[in-house]
């Protein structure tokens, strides 16, 4: 796992900074403290470099890399599990290799099939080749997205990195805000890809490529032309059995690695069946980490995390934060990520992966299974309110809120209800601000420069689900690609590399994402029961008591902490002159909302979260203030 960056003036043929080069490399060096590599074509202006947290082939496996005749360069950073089969294939057509390295087989694997070899690596990658052949150069992100890649235009060339701090380095590119892209945040408390909040910096889409020649032809394409069927033939016990297959295939493919791999724990299913499976698949015991805060409740699941280290036989390591160590990394987070992901799960996984830093490089972890599998309780609404909204549209909603005001899922089901369109109703569960609280939030000097793009980022998926008969299976597919991506894993990506340490996710390998996008509905959410083929599958390997026991997520006691002396920081925050909220925000709707939430009128630690996130993404990078 590494970073990587570059620079193409592709319209100039300009030789390259090189000094400027090394200043974007210096800016993500925690990303791959190892080792660095340079590669520059002078003649067509053309310059890759490289951080590498080394793993595989340790030895050998330095870049930037080349084939044999020096044709084609590529910069990579990730993991391409099923490179041995491909391996085995490019032999067979006489290739012969020279390392051990999955990189050289991206190279042959680009050079015998060009841009559609990237549909064929099972894995996560963010890659930057260099064609001498045909004078360009083509960025690839991997199908689900888990490693992020981004780039802008400037002055003729094409910049690019795994941050965007290294294509801020660049000193004429000047920082503004995205207004389209603002909007989206309020919306989605994320930016889905294309979007930054920076004007003009763009995330590579997941399983896109971006290819750039000198004659300064662009092309973005997706590499997976997937359609996603549902196969209503399978029967239950045979959904079962092959998806303990593919499961375990899965683990087992993801321990390869030249250096020990250990596990980030939770007190779920998730991570304990992946621990079992690495147990199962090693000689020694496995390293285990949990973090967890002081108290009891949802956001503590440390004793759980135990339970379960103990019944797979890990080597277990964990660690309670309290608040003030939250907060004293909260507010440096969002050099990190980079965009101000509204997630309160930030530090923690953070403060995990520091911990897990000092005993490995490598882990594997439960993400990506809720978003396929429907394991979040937002889901069981979201299947509700569509299969039955013309029934609930008649219910008076409003008057149930007026009693449950602090109810916010209820809340955000009333108004995603409201429309028959389907989907309109999937955006309408996806929105934090609606419509109506952006007319009170936005000043009306910033409304004027909005550009609304929501439903168009939400149709682009949509519009991939023909294939699939109900609401349910379609919303799955859709955060399995827009919210996953660009939410869930993007600071996972981010908090991981912060440490150094490269995080690797079972639950999205391809072919067993294609299996269970394929399934029925019903063995996904079966009446209440989320996960339910998942559960049933893994039977095999837990004891009840953990597959069933309640599911409390990696979040944090922030409703609680928003009600206390957190709330007064945010308000004093805000109010500041000078802020940001201060700038874009009626600042009374604000105040508004942080009493209602203080005195438990109103839920809205989500929003007032959202906009604490920008505020301090504003400082760090517009202020230049942690």
């Amino acid at each position: 796992m590494c970073g990587i960056t570059g620079i193409f003036n592709y319209q100039t043929a300009q030789e390259v900074n090189t000094e400027l080069l090394s200043g974007m490399c210096d800016s993500i060096a925690h990303r791959g403290p190892d080792e660095e590599g340079f590669f520059t074509d002078q003649e067509t202006g053309v310059a890759l470099a490289h951080k590498r947290l080394s793993i595989i082939d340790i030895k050998t496996g330095k870049q930037p890399m080349s084939n044999v005749d020096e044709t084609i360069w590529i910069a990579f950073n990730g993991e391409i599990y099923n490179f041995p089969e491909l391996k085995n294939e490019l032999r067979g057509k006489g290739y012969s290799f020279r390392i051990t390295s999955d990189t050289e087989v991206i190279i042959y694997m680009y050079e015998e099939y060009g841009e559609e070899s990237f549909a064929r690596l099972n894995g996560i990658f963010a890659s930057a080749i260099y064609d001498k052949r045909k004078k360009c150069v083509i960025l690839a992100r991997d199908h689900f997205g888990v490693k992020p890649l981004y780039y802008t235009f400037a002055n003729g060339s094409l910049f690019f990195g795994s941050e965007m701090k290294a294509i801020l380095q660049v000193p004429f590119l000047k920082k503004e805000l995205d207004y389209a892209a603002f909007n989206s945040f309020l919306t989605f408390r994320y930016n889905p890809s294309p979007q930054t909040l920076f004007k003009g910096i763009k995330k590579l889409q997941p399983g896109h490529y971006l290819q750039v020649t000198t004659k300064g032809n662009v092309k973005l394409k997706s590499f997976w032309n997937y359609i996603p069927k549902t196969n209503n033939h399978i029967s239950e016990n045979e959904a079962i059995e092959e998806y303990q297959r593919l499961f375990s295939a899965a683990v087992c493919r993801q321990m390869i690695s030249d250096v020990p791999v250990g596990l980030l724990l939770s007190g779920g299913v998730d991570s304990a069946v992946i621990g079992y499976l690495m147990q199962k698949n090693t000689s020694g015991k496995i390293k285990s980490f949990t973090i967890g805060f002081p108290g009891k409740g949802d956001f503590n699941e440390l004793e759980d995390a135990r339970t379960t280290a103990e019944w797979i036989g890990s080597e277990h390591y964990d660690l309670t934060i309290t608040q003030e160590e939250y907060m004293d990394f909260f507010y440096k987070s969002f050099w990190y990520t980079e965009e101000p992901i509204a997630e309160s799960a930030i530090p923690a996984l953070y403060y995990v992966s520091k911990l897990a830093s000092q005993h490995l490089k490598v882990v594997l972890g439960g993400q990506g299974a809720d978003e396929p599998l429907a394991g979040y309780t937002r889901y069981i609404g979201a299947h509700y309110i569509c299969k039955y909204a013309s029934v609930l549209q008649k219910l008076p909603l409003n008057t149930i809120l007026s009693i449950l005001p602090r109810n916010e899922r209820l809340k955000r089901a009333a108004y995603a209800n409201r429309f028959s369109n389907e989907l309109q109703r999937f955006l309408g569960i996806y929105t934090i601000f609606t419509p109506l609280q952006k007319e009170y939030l936005i000043l009306p000097e910033v409304k004027k420069q909005l550009h609304d793009v929501d439903e168009a980022l939400v149709e682009s998926f949509y519009s991939q689900t023909s294939m699939l008969e109900d609401s349910l299976s379609k919303i799955l597919f859709i955060d399995t690609r827009m919210s996953l991506p660009d939410n869930l894993l993007l600071f996972n990506d981010k908090m991981t590399m912060a440490n150094s340490l490269e995080m690797r996710v079972p639950f999205l390998d391809i072919e067993f994402v294609k299996f269970i996008e394929s399934l029925p509905s019903k063995f996904k959410l079966n009446g209440l029961k989320s996960k339910y083929i998942h559960k049933k599958a893994v039977e095999k390997w837990l004891p009840k008591e953990i597959i069933y026991r309640r599911k409390r997520g990696f979040s944090t006691p922030m409703d609680e902490w928003l009600q206390k002396d957190f709330a007064r920081t945010a308000r004093n925050l805000f109010n500041k002159k000078g802020s940001a909220c201060r700038k874009y925000f009626n600042i009374d709707f604000i105040n508004g909302m942080i009493a209602q939430h203080q005195n438990r009128k109103e839920d809205f630690k989500r929003h007032i979260f959202l906009l604490l996130s920008f505020e301090l993404w504003h400082k760090t990078f517009f202020e230049k203030k942690n």
